[in-house]
């Protein structure tokens, strides 16, 4: 008896984990490349059998004209193998060609194999290259890795943790019976626990044609279980979570609905033993399906087929979403993705995912603090001081919000050049502005004499809070001086404040300038090379690191004015490359800087690139020491300007030579002095020597100051500009966070945990390029026969195969299909391609060697199916010579086509360009019946006009429908698009008629068809009123007519002779305009007397029906 599974939950980044650990794995699997070797050996095995492994780098060396001299090429067998298998013919080898078992030595030693007999060796051994592939898949499934643990049971503990991580949404009967095949996966130990009424589980398998011929295979779980009269049905899948279902028909039509794309599939199968490996094994039972179906002549080069090898087997199309609930949103975050990023290969998207999730990891650790965390923004600074300022000298700012304060200047607009005359020729401008934005930028924002005008949250400002008040808050607050001040006591002062920082610093920097420089690589800003570099020098913070061979360092980029100088640092920025300057390329790192990482192709490249003119140079001189920038600036990159001293006037100074780069080595740790750099550049330019006031600090800060910090931007708080891509999805992904999480940054790290998965493993559509794969066959056959118990040593098909005669087991599995019933279950098929089944509605029958089945039409044939569980498949069947169905022992190539698929394809292309046709009207239907609307007499008549417009659209989908009844090859997505345009006719014709009723005079009809739309509500006004002027004899009922957002449209008056009379009894009853609710009889005498023109007054007359209905209480 199996024991029960861990009950465990595991925590999003334990998913998360377990998910790369698999993606690890899964690196490993087998590519052609990898696989063409062996089979090579295997080749060449029998005439060199003591040659061994060395027979696996056989290679074909061909002489080349190069001149006058003689090149040669080399060619591996294991890629002319290739080749060969793509359909490249044979090729003409010239003279001297020879086979070589040592392809790198200088002389490589001729083997005894002709040229002719290895071409030979290659027609016939290239057609084996898929079957070598596909072992090697199987190998590497059942091979253990890691821990004695195949990657096959990896996957299995996966599926298992991953349901029982989504049925926590679950309760009652529902998660009981999820919960019994978790626990007690192998269906014998469950029905031992729980009897043979235990909850079962299968497996359906379903191929899902979505945009294109491809499949997207979905692998899903159903969980089915009778409580009572009962039964619970739940679907889970690692796409869409779990589902739940009143019963198993409900399951299978929500599957028709779900996939509604052409040529949806759907087959199953019933595990006796454990249901999580059974899962995993028939995952790779259909990638070697799909190997199966793979034409070498579909691809146009190695690359190609190697790319669909890769798609067909990896896990890209596999995960979902952590938990259920939350796939669909999660969904969509492929597409929030920048182009380069979604574009990118499947390597790169799971590097990009790593730096994600490890980012993740870090701000979880750091319980969501980032740097300068507890050192406000210079915005929020500004507002504290300043109001602080004002409160010193008026009280009343105490309750003041600084940043509602806005000043508007109105200054003279003439340049210095105008001439102005008189004041008539005087221009002049206003601006608003922000007070702490002002405030920033200091006194020079606050001219004195001008016309200002003070407002406070948009309305007139206090008395106190005049525009003089205000600048000298600003004065007194000297920003530009306290904020530097606040940062110095804060990062250098502080040493155990400086350590925090320096470590939320660090840490944040050795995942977030990797994964900066990775997308400055897809956007093909930098190469690969330089990536690398980058990612070494984080990874590995101190010394010398090694990539591709080569040495890399960090030198701070500094400057020799002449030779023996003494090097000018430049402040905060850093050059990372290899240790020999003459070699390529050199990284400039400048987290000072927009752009951060800039690749120069060599250290002399750098040096040209500095000493021209531009954003560069000047970034660079800024850097320097203010005492030594007059060296450099104005050409002195070229030719420093050194002071010279001459003991003769006619000795003239020699020209000095160019500026060379310092290659003096970074001593310590890379990110240590990049967190000592960037404290000092913000500090120090703040605090320049050069600046005698505080009038311009502001500008050089916001130059510098938070701009150093942009990487770690998305993370920071205040309106602050930051580039990189996370950046740019900071306001989607908050919406993906959740809302009840117990803190903000847990939620938030979970986000980045689930965009890191996304972008693993994203559903990818198997969707080749041009000349990538076309639908292929999948060798498939009739009855479901259980996997073998143990996928490790030996790996099963779960479909019958051919060549063979059904097993007892098939046999008693086939019983199950068979129906009893003692006569034919409805009417024979006498002509066409259904020639011999018996239809009964919607429904197909066959009777097969005196057996009654119920059976699918596809496009391939015809399949028996469970009428109980209409997606559970059984066998194909055949019509024989005679005319009689049969059980087909044979192959089936589903996918292909057969006399009925060509008709069937000539009448769907006929009807299909009919529907696109139909479709492409929809715009002029609706525009020339909003043209009508204000021609028809009756509203009614525009909604007639569009039902009749809808109608062959209607009848269109329903003969594409019949057509295609039972197929899985349906235009459903076109079916859908024609049944959603009737139904945009008939709403817009429904929806003109509402808005024609509204606008025409109310009328008994009118108001009831509103009703019936429900686009009204009635409201009676106040009590029955004397309105007969005092005789007694006229009372009335007041309604109001009210449309759905509450706006009166009409009125409706009753008249009554009593007071008392119950409201049935009314005298008459009449609808009236909203212009006329107040006009009556008097209204018009008074018109008459006046000898004016006696306006009509529209009555529409309210039955006795329409009233009950509508406007008199229940009681009446």
């Amino acid at each position: 008896m199996t024991s029960p599974l861990a009950r465990a939950t595991l925590s999003e980044s334990e998913q998360a984990e377990r998910v790369y650990t698999l993606s690890d794995y899964f690196a490993q699997r087998p590519t052609l490349e990898s696989v063409a070797p062996g089979l090579v050996r295997d080749m060449l095995e029998d005439q060199y059998p003591s040659q061994g492994e060395r027979l696996t780098h056989a290679a074909l060396i061909e002489p080349e004209a190069c001149g006058d001299e003689v090149d040669y090429r080399v060619l591996t067998l294991a890629h002319l193998l290739i080749a060969r298998f793509l359909g490249e013919e044979k090729r003409l080898c010239p003279a001297g060609s020879y086979v070589t078992l040592y392809p790198g030595a200088e002389h490589p030693q001729k083997l005894s194999l002709g040229v002719e007999a290895l071409d030979t060796l290659l027609d016939e051994w290239a057609p084996l290259l898929l079957e070598a592939y596909k072992q090697g898949l199987v190998d590497f499934w059942s091979s253990p890795l890691v821990g004695d643990v195949a990657p096959w049971q990896h996957l299995s503990e996966f599926f298992a943790a991953q349901l029982r991580l989504a049925c926590a949404a679950l309760s009652g009967d529902e998660l009981t019976a999820v919960e019994a095949v978790l626990d007690y996966p192998d269906l014998k130990a469950r029905e031992a626990r729980f009897g043979s009424d235990c909850a079962q589980a299968y497996i359906p398998i379903i191929d899902s044609r979505i945009k294109g011929p491809e499949p997207l295979r979905i692998q899903a779980l159903v969980v089915s279980h009778w409580v009572g009269e009962r039964q619970i049905v739940l679907l889970y899948s690692l796409f869409g979570g779990i589902e739940t279902f009143d019963s198993t028909r409900a399951l299978e039509e929500s599957l028709s609905v779900t996939l509604s794309d052409e040529g949806s599939g759907f087959r199953s199968y019933s595990p006796d033993h454990h249901i999580f490996d059974a899962l995993t094994v028939s995952l790779l039972v259909r990638q070697l399906e799909a190997v199966d179906a793979i034409k070498p002549s579909d691809y146009r080069d190695p690359e190609a087929l190697e790319q669909h090898l890769r798609e067909l087997t990896g896990l890209q199309a596999l995960f979902g979403a952590f938990r259920s609930g939350h796939e669909a949103k999660l969904a969509s975050l492929d597409d929030l993705l920048p182009e380069a990023l979604r574009k990118a290969s499947a390597a790169d998207r799971t590097r990009y995912g790593r730096y994600v999730a490890a980012l993740a990891t870090v701000h979880r650790g750091h319980a969501g603090k980032a740097f300068l965390d507890g050192i406000p923004d210079i915005r929020t600074f500004a507002g504290q001081s300043l109001r602080a300022s004002l409160q010193a000298k008026y009280p009343a700012a105490a309750s003041v919000s600084v940043s509602d304060i806005s000043v508007t200047l109105t200054r003279i607009a003439n340049s210095p050049s105008e001439m102005v005359d008189s004041a008539r020729d005087v221009r002049y401008e206003s601006q608003a502005q922000d007070y702490v934005a002002m405030a920033l930028k200091n006194l020079e924002a606050f001219p004195l004499g001008a016309l200002a005008q003070v407002r406070y949250q948009g309305q007139t400002a206090p008395a106190w809070m005049t525009y003089d008040a205000l600048r000298t808050a600003v004065t007194d607050a000297d920003i530009g001086r306290t904020y530097p001040e606040l940062l110095g006591q804060k990062l250098q002062h502080d040493q155990a404040e400086r350590a925090r920082q320096e470590g939320l610093f660090t840490d944040y920097l050795r995942v977030l300038l990797p994964m900066w420089a990775l997308e400055l690589r897809l956007e093909r800003k930098l190469t690969e090379t330089a990536r690398l570099y980058v990612e070494a020098v984080m990874t590995r913070d101190v010394g010398v690191r090694e990539v591709l061979g080569q040495p890399i360092v960090v030198r701070p980029l500094a400057f020799l004015a002449h030779p023996g100088a003494s090097a000018d640092r430049v402040r905060n920025m850093f050059v990372i490359g290899p240790q020999a300057t003459e070699q390529g390329p050199q990284v400039l790192c400048r987290p000072g800087a927009r752009a951060l990482l800039l690749e120069f192709p060599s250290w002399a490249g750098l040096l040209t690139a500095i000493q021209q003119e531009g954003p560069l140079q000047q970034s660079v001189l800024d850097g320097l020491d203010s005492a030594r920038r007059s060296t450099y600036d104005h050409g002195g990159f070229k030719e420093p300007h050194l002071t010279l001293v001459t003991h003769s006037d006619w000795n003239i100074p020699d020209t000095p030579e160019p500026a060379a780069l310092d290659t003096t080595l970074l001593d310590g740790s890379f990110c240590a002095a990049l967190f000592a750099a960037s404290i000092e550049a913000l500090i120090a330019q703040a605090e320049a020597d050069s600046v005698s006031n505080a009038e311009d600090r502001w500008h050089r800060f916001v130059d510098l100051g938070w701009a150093l910090f942009g990487l770690l931007q998305f993370l920071l708080p205040g309106p602050l500009a930051g580039f990189g891509w996370l950046v740019q999805l900071l306001s989607s992904l908050k919406a993906f966070a959740d809302p009840h999480a117990p803190h903000p940054w847990v939620a938030f790290a979970d986000v980045l945990l689930n965009l890191a998965v996304v972008l693993v493993y994203h559903r990818q559509l198997l969707i080749g390029q041009a000349g990538a794969v076309r639908p292929g066959p999948i060798i498939s056959n009739a009855v479901i026969k259980e996997p073998a118990v143990s996928a490790a040593n030996q790996l099963v098909f779960g479909w019958t195969r051919p060549g063979r005669q059904f097993t007892a087991s098939e046999l008693v599995r086939l019983e199950k299909f068979k129906l009893s019933l003692s006569e034919a279950p409805g009417t024979l098929l006498e002509s066409g391609d259904w020639k011999g089944l018996y239809r009964r509605d919607k429904l197909f029958y066959a009777r097969v060697e005196d057996a009654w089945f119920r059976v699918s039409r596809k496009l391939d044939g015809v399949v028996i199916i469970d009428d109980s569980h209409p997606a559970r498949q059984g066998p194909w069947l055949r019509r024989d010579s005679s005319g009689l169905w049969q059980l087909d022992r044979g192959l089936r190539l589903l996918g292909g086509v057969g006399e009925l698929s060509v008709r069937a394809a000539k009448k769907l292309k006929s009807l299909e360009k009919k529907a696109r046709d139909l479709l492409a009207s929809v715009p002029t239907l609706l525009a020339d019946a909003e043209r009508s609307a204000s021609l028809v007499q009756v509203p009614r008549d525009i909604e007639d006009m569009l039902g009749m417009k809808a109608q062959p659209f209607s009848a269109l989908g329903r003969e594409l429908r019949d057509l295609t009844l039972g197929l899985s090859q349906s235009p459903r997505f076109l079916i859908a698009d024609l049944e959603q345009a009737a139904s945009t006719l008939n709403n817009k014709g429904l929806s003109l008629r509402i808005n024609l009723t509204k606008k025409r005079l109310p009328t008994a009809a009118a108001v009831e068809f509103l009703a019936q739309e429900e686009q009204i509500t009635v409201h009676k006004l106040g009590e029955r009123r004397d309105i007969s002027g005092g005789k007694g004899n006229d009372f009335l009922d007041e309604y109001e007519i009210r449309d759905r957002q509450g706006r009166p449209l009409w009125y409706a008056h009753f008249h009554y002779l009593t007071a008392t009379r119950p409201a049935a009894s009314f005298s008459k009853a009449h609808l009236k305009t909203r212009e006329q609710r107040f006009k009556g009889l008097s209204f018009q005498r008074a018109q008459e007397s006046a000898g004016s023109k006696v306006d009509a007054i529209w009555r529409g007359d309210i039955g006795p029906k329409l009233a009950a209905a509508l406007f008199l209480p229940p009681s009446a």
